[in-house]
C-alpha cells in the first residue's frame, strides 16, 4: 500500500496491551500522520545503517528507508548490506567518518558479530554514534520472533506478549528514548498502519509476542519483513523521530 494512502486511515481497530496484563484489547487509534513535511535543516540527511533488514530484502522494492524518505521529505541513504555482521556494519560507518550533520538510524545484530554478548553489541552501537559525532540517532531492536530458535534472538517459548525481551530491556537501558522496540511496535501498530484488521491468528500471535505473519513473506523466511512490514517500521522510526525533534 502506498504511504500516501495509508495515512488517510483513521480510527482503525488496534491491538493493545496494558503493562501488567498481556491480554489484548481492541481500542480505537488514529493513524493520521502528516506526509508532507519539511526537514528542519535541508542539508541534513538520514543515514540508515544495517544489514538486509535495512536493505529491504523481501520488500518487493520497498525498504523502511525508502518509506521514511517520503514521510520526512529528507534525503535518506540506505546503507544496508545483506549478510553483514554488526562488526562489519560498524566498520563501514567508521570509514564514512563524521556524520555530525546527519541523523543515524541503526539496526544490526541479526547476523552475529557480537558473540551473543549484548554489551559488545551496545558498545558497537556507541562506537558508531561517537565516531559519527552526533547525538541524533535511533536504534531499532530486532523484529524477530523470540521463540524462533533458528534466529540469533530466539530464546523462549513463553507467551511474552509485549513484555520486554532480555535484549530489548538491555538496549533500552543503554539508549533510553532513542530505542524503537521493533517487535513490539509491529505487534501494536503494524497491521493498523496498513489498514488490516486483526484476525484470531494475529491476536494469538500477539499473545505469544510474535508479529503478524501478514507482515512477512513467511513462504520465503521468518526473518525479513514484506512491504507492509517495512512500511510499518518506517512509521515507527518516523513517529520516534518526531518525538525526538529530528523532523516536523
Amino acid at each position: 500500500m502506498n504511504p500516501s494512502t495509508i495515512v488517510k486511515l483513521a480510527i482503525i481497530p488496534l491491538l493493545a496491551f496494558s503493562s501488567t496484563n498481556s491480554v489484548p484489547q481492541f481500542v480505537k487509534a488514529s493513524t493520521s500522520i502528516a506526509t508532507e513535511v519539511k526537514a528542519i535543516n535541508t542539508k541534513t540527511e538520514i543515514n540508515a545503517w544495517g544489514d538486509s533488514m535495512t536493505e529491504g530484502v523481501n520488500g518487493d522494492g520497498v525498504s523502511y528507508p525508502s518509506v521514511l524518505a517520503k514521510l520526512t521529505g529528507m534525503k535518506t541513504n540506505n546503507y544496508g548490506v545483506g549478510g553483514e555482521t554488526s562488526e562489519e556494519i560498524m566498520n563501514r560507518s567508521l570509514k564514512k567518518g563524521d556524520q555530525s550533520n546527519d541523523i543515524l538510524i541503526i539496526e544490526m545484530g541479526d547476523n552475529g558479530g557480537w558473540d551473543k554478548d549484548i554489551d559488545t553489541l551496545i558498545n558497537q552501537y556507541k562506537t558508531i554514534i561517537a565516531n559519527a559525532n552526533t547525538d541524533r540517532y535511533i536504534i531499532i531492536s530486532s523484529t524477530d520472533d523470540p521463540n524462533d530458535s533458528d534466529q540469533i534472538w530466539g530464546y523462549t517459548d513463553e507467551a511474552i506478549g509485549l513484555k520486554d525481551t532480555w535484549y530489548e530491556e538491555a538496549l533500552e537501558e543503554a539508549f533510553g528514548e532513542h530505542l524503537l522496540k521493533g517487535r513490539q511496535y509491529l505487534i501494536k501498530r503494524g497491521l493498523a498502519i496498513n489498514g488490516i484488521p486483526f484476525d484470531e491468528e494475529d491476536i494469538e500471535r500477539a499473545h505469544q509476542g510474535l508479529i503478524s505473519e501478514k507482515l512477512r513473506h513467511v513462504e520465503k523466511d521468518n526473518t525479513h519483513l514484506n512491504s507492509l512490514g517495512y512500511t510499518a517500521q518506517a512509521y515507527g522510526v518516523y513517529e520516534l523521530g518526531q518525538k525526538l525533534g529530528y523532523w516536523k
